[in-house]
């Protein structure tokens, strides 16, 4: 028979060798590749998540203003880290207003909240206190307006390890916010939110321009409850000078170290509802139907008591009820025996339930003081006057 020879224990050990290195070889090469997908899903995710934040924030921005009525602020919050507004942005009835329509949309969602539902607002620091004002729909006395309050804000994640983690939090009304992405980082040198306002034109320039809103204006709020009245000027109005959002962050795969990745975007949003002009024809002249009442105080706490003057009276009938468009009332006042009324000497936001004024500036004796009050609405149209002859001495 034919001698067959088997393999020598070197040979074996060679092809050991050389299988382990074309093994080993092998697996590296995979291990790459996992890891090279892993790298890219993460990749991919933080990719999606920065386009789909982006884009989000970008179209419901652009709304604030939308579809609201003249009385109801567009801006209410501008900070650094959150930005609140109003927009008539979805609604659960077929509307010819409405950016969205989603019948499954519950009621809390698709309205202006009422005073009687006043919370704090999301990411405000301090906390910051809306509504405090009713809101009706235009040309609608008793139809709560549709711009319901969007809230968008930064929020520090404590679930993540690395303590400069943000979430970026979406909220409507009061209802509970909702998670948009998370794994987000604030870009170096750089805030969340960043504001434009336009300039007021000064002497000797042909139109107004824009400018980066002042760190010391920041926090904007609108503090004035309805929008366009007589006390929406100053650092009230402030919010209704925004013309332009410049929003940038940072999104990150959510690892620590040499793994971690990251992308940023910076982008801008024109708020082109804001510079809307709105109709401010508010109906017929308001009605004051009361009286006015003028009545000397002495306060005896000071040392000598100090006496004012102080006028009282009761709502228009256009402030609680009628066309509900009363904003303001207006006061003259003038010396017994004059027979004209000079400038208005006080306006009195419409609002309270028991309004007055005290008349700081007025002294007792002769020749004494006559008063005058009218209600104003946002034409502005002036109601009837009614008068009141002072008491000249406590």
């Amino acid at each position: 028979m034919r001698n067959r020879r088997g393999v020598t224990l070197l040979e074996m050990l060679i092809a050991i060798t050389v299988f382990s290195l074309v093994m080993a070889s092998t697996l590296g090469f995979l291990s790459k590749q996992g890891k090279g997908l892993d790298r890219n899903s993460t990749d991919m995710g933080m990719l999606q998540n920065l386009t789909f934040a982006g884009s989000l924030l970008e179209q419901e921005i652009r709304l604030a203003g939308a579809n609201v009525p003249f009385k109801q602020p567009g801006v209410i919050y501008a900070g650094a880290r959150t930005i609140i507004f109003n927009a008539d942005y979805a609604s659960n009835v077929d509307s010819l207003y409405a950016v969205y329509y989603n019948p499954g949309l519950p009621a809390g969602q698709i309205n202006a909240l009422t005073p009687s539902q006043r919370f704090a607002l999301p990411g405000t620091s301090p906390a910051y206190f809306y509504p405090d004002s009713l809101y009706y729909a235009s040309g609608a006395s008793a139809i709560i307006s549709p711009a319901e309050t969007i809230s968008w804000f930064f929020q520090l994640d404590a679930s993540t390890p690395p303590v400069n983690d943000y979430t970026l939090m979406r909220q409507v009304n009061n209802a509970a916010p909702e998670v948009v992405i998370r794994n987000v980082i604030q870009t170096p040198g750089r805030a969340f939110f960043r504001y434009y306002y336009k300039k007021v034109p000064t002497a000797g320039t042909a139109a107004s321009s824009l400018d980066t809103v002042p760190t010391a204006w920041m926090p904007v709020i609108h503090t004035e409850g309805n929008h366009g009245s007589v006390n929406d000027v100053g650092v009230a109005a402030r919010a209704d000078s925004l013309s332009m959002v410049e929003v940038a962050f940072t999104v990150t795969n959510g690892l620590t170290g040499a793994n971690l990745r990251s992308r940023a975007i910076s982008f801008m949003v024109p708020l082109p509802n804001l510079a809307v002009k709105k109709v401010t024809s508010c109906g017929d002249a308001p009605i004051l139907g009361t009286s006015l009442n003028a009545n000397w105080v002495i306060n005896t706490a000071t040392s000598p008591p100090d006496t004012t003057m102080v006028l009282t009276w009761a709502r228009a009938v256009d402030d609680v009820g009628g066309e509900s468009d009363v904003r303001a009332y207006i006061i003259w006042r003038r010396p017994i025996g004059a027979s004209t009324w000079p400038d208005p000497i006080a306006t009195v936001a419409a609002g309270p339930t028991s309004p007055s004024y005290a008349d700081e500036s007025a002294v007792t004796g002769a020749p004494g003081y006559q008063y005058a009050l009218a209600a104003q609405d946002c034409t502005p149209s002036l109601s009837a006057t009614v008068s009141v002859t002072a008491p000249l001495t406590p």
